[in-house]
């Protein structure tokens, strides 16, 4: 997997629960190969960071809000997705045409949202393809709702649950739409793979939340 995704998940969780008790996440969880030794700020592809990596580091963090007792998850883990959303963002930024994310604002909020929703599937699938995995992201339209559909979701490979646990990934896309669109928009996980679904399906409101600043 890419190197800089796994160093801006590290340093998001570290910024969230601290460094000490994500040395006792990763421990706990097989990740000991990145305690101390965060992956490089690169692009790059590296055949030691795993799909599986990402899915015991999201289940630790789940893990660890549990021990604490904390009622609110499911908002530390989107709030998460978000924070380790925002460097990726930042670096897209650099290299992004600003014209044409300005260009993007002027289509009907409703496409909007699609092309966003595109473009992430785009760089998935080429992540996908480059590690051989092969699988199957598409966006589809269902009336009041675009469905984001991820058949490899690598936050709950090989994991069970009774509700869905990708919370992070909530996150990731209401900070990439509210990066790009400059709106927030509801989003609920529908199926999860750890739920024994065959695919992870986001459901992404076509209207923007109401604003009240």
């Amino acid at each position: 997997m890419i190197e800089a995704h796994m160093r801006w998940i590290l340093i998001g969780s570290e910024e969230a629960i601290g460094k000490q008790a994500l040395e006792s996440v990763l421990n706990e969880n097989g990740l000991t190969k990145y305690i101390n030794n965060y992956p490089a700020g690169t692009m790059s592809l590296n055949p030691n960071i795993t799909i599986g990596d990402y899915a015991n580091i999201s289940a630790g963090l789940i893990e660890f809000y549990q021990k604490t007792g904390n009622q609110g998850i499911a908002s530390e883990m989107i709030r998460l997705g978000r924070n380790c959303t925002k460097p990726a963002l930042e670096y897209q930024g650099i290299l992004f045409n600003f014209a044409a994310r300005t260009a993007i604002r002027l289509l009907p909020l409703s496409l909007q949202v699609k092309t966003v929703l595109e473009g992430i599937q785009g760089d998935l699938d080429k992540i996908y393809k480059a590690i051989d995995h092969e699988v199957n992201v598409e966006v589809v339209d269902r009336g009041q709702t675009w469905a984001y559909i991820d058949e490899g979701c690598a936050l709950c490979a090989g994991k069970e649950a009774d509700a869905p646990i990708c919370w992070s990934w909530v996150g990731t896309l209401e900070e990439s739409l509210q990066w790009m669109t400059g709106k927030q928009f509801a989003i609920e996980q529908v199926k999860c793979r750890a739920m024994g679904d065959s695919n992870c399906v986001w459901e992404i409101s076509k209207k923007a939340k109401r604003s009240f600043t």
